[in-house]
């Protein structure tokens, strides 16, 4: 197959109104401090893409459709609460669509936006005309970097510009490594694969799509996805035109939701993340700040912006829960809510936190460490009583190889250990139909929940095999997240 007809097989693939992680006739509450598409669910995918901070304003592009051909939009904000509509950031033409890429500065300091060019054979460039980030025109030679790839992930650094080209090694098409020097950005070289080796655990079949690269403490990191697994990051080293791993890690685990994420290095020196949280409706997650952690493995954590959310502040602490017992958190429930939780496991073999708890228990989703094991998990089997909102393995069914089984799984779960003395320190976000849950600022998981009843709202702890405590629990009801409209 020619190197045009699979990237069109690409394309197509991607429009493919396929099943996510539920049905399309489960019930999917609308998030209230999530940013949800604007225009509603007619298509997917819903990357972020062209994060930047540019003259004190959080820019943000998106995938949404237009007239059934996908586009660039774009909202921005001073505050990461307060979001401006603005122009779509790109629309096709000569494209038949905008797929993902990322947003850099040039030499002189403007603004650029890398992109695949669906139908064009390649990757694109686009230069802001204006200070707001209305205005993009495009590069005549475009495409500027021709097959193999997609999703290009484009920067500066000294007086070279470099461009990562998306590919999956399962179809003889790695990622690879362009090079410009040209100020026009017109003329690229393809120097070859991105990295000279991959590492244990990653699959055969595992592509690297909506790669971004940047520099975290003295290591790079690589996030990328693999379009059947999710979200997924390499610790290493950028060096002599390539990207050395050194380690691999995954932000999504089977049944979870964390998929295409987007950085941007904001004034405050952070290196701020989003991502699209698969199903519907079609959501961003909560923007996280990056970090580079001793162990070698990055942390995630909320920013702090969303602290100005909070509102009605209860609290509970020093709450023994004995073995194998389900202790009820008294006048605190709610489903769009931040609680910030500091449990004792002592000798409990697995303990945590119950949310979205119907009377007796019949629907529920439960927040669970088991330190034998040393993984956080979200036990899904009871979150929702409707059948066909069950996760499944895989996010992206139709990316699997052919004849592969898609499983319903009953927990998602991540690695996770506590080191010894330490406590267990969790945020959860509860917003409707998503949960975040971040983990002593190391792991985060990211969840679909479609509870069937209104009733589903109840908090509560519990401890497994051996009693645990409850240091304290602070909770809070969550305010919207804004977003005017375009000026007339």
């Amino acid at each position: 197959m020619s190197y045009k007809l699979k990237d069109l097989v690409f394309a197509a693939l991607l429009l493919v109104p396929a099943p996510l992680l539920q049905a399309a006739s489960a019930p999917s509450p609308v998030p209230t401090y999530h940013f949800t598409r604007p225009r509603g669910n007619t298509s997917q995918p819903f990357d972020p893409n062209g994060a930047i901070f540019f003259k004190g304003r959080y820019h943000l592009g998106y995938i949404d459709d237009e007239g059934g051909k996908p586009i660039w939009d774009h909202i921005s904000s001073t505050d990461l609460i307060h979001w401006q509509k603005h122009p779509a950031m790109l629309r096709p033409g000569p494209e038949k669509g905008i797929f993902s890429g990322n947003a850099f500065f040039d030499k002189q300091g403007r603004v650029a936006l890398s992109y695949h060019g669906l139908g064009l054979g390649g990757n694109c460039i686009a230069i802001a005309q204006d200070d707001d980030l209305n205005v993009f025109k495009k590069l005549d030679a475009n495409p500027v970097m021709k097959n193999p790839g997609w999703d290009p992930h484009t920067w500066l650094e000294g007086d070279t510009y470099y461009s990562i080209s998306g590919g999956n090694p399962g179809s003889g098409r790695v990622a690879s490594l362009y090079t410009a020097t040209d100020d026009t950005l017109a003329k690229w070289t393809l120097l070859g694969p991105l990295m000279p080796n991959d590492l244990p655990g990653v699959f055969p079949n595992e592509d690297i799509s909506c790669p971004d690269l940047f520099k975290l403490g003295d290591k790079h990191i690589l996030l990328c996805i693999s379009h059947i697994r999710g979200a997924r990051y390499y610790v290493g080293r950028f060096e002599n035109k390539q990207f050395h791993p050194e380690a691999h890690f995954r932000m999504n685990w089977p049944g979870g939701t964390c998929f295409a994420p987007e950085t941007m290095l904001d004034g405050k020196g952070r290196r701020l993340m989003w991502a699209w949280v698969l199903g519907k409706p079609f959501t961003l997650s909560l923007p996280r700040v990056l970090s580079m952690g001793v162990d070698g493995m990055m942390q995630i954590e909320p920013v702090e912006e969303l602290n100005a959310l909070r509102a009605n502040p209860q609290a509970v602490k020093d709450v023994v829960v004995p073995a194998d017992t389900v202790v009820v958190a008294e006048g605190i429930q709610g489903d769009c809510k931040e609680l910030q939780v500091t449990l004792d496991p002592q000798q409990s073999t697995a303990c945590g936190v119950r949310v979205r708890c119907s009377p007796g228990g019949k629907e529920e989703t439960v927040i669970a460490y088991d330190p034998a094991r040393k993984v956080l998990r979200i036990e899904l089997d009871k979150s929702s009583l409707n059948p066909l909102a069950a996760p499944r393995t895989y996010a992206m069914t139709f990316m699997l190889p052919k004849g592969s089984e898609n499983p319903v799984v009953s927990a998602q779960e991540a690695p996770f250990e506590l080191k010894p003395g330490e406590l267990l320190n969790l945020r959860i976000y509860l917003d409707h139909s998503i949960m975040e849950v971040f983990a002593n600022g190391r792991q985060c998981i990211t969840q679909r929940l479609l509870p069937t009843r209104a009733d589903s709202v109840g908090i509560a702890f519990f401890a497994r095999g051996g009693k645990a405590q409850v240091k304290s629990m602070e909770a809070w009801d969550m305010s919207a997240i804004s977003l005017r409209p375009l000026n007339p």
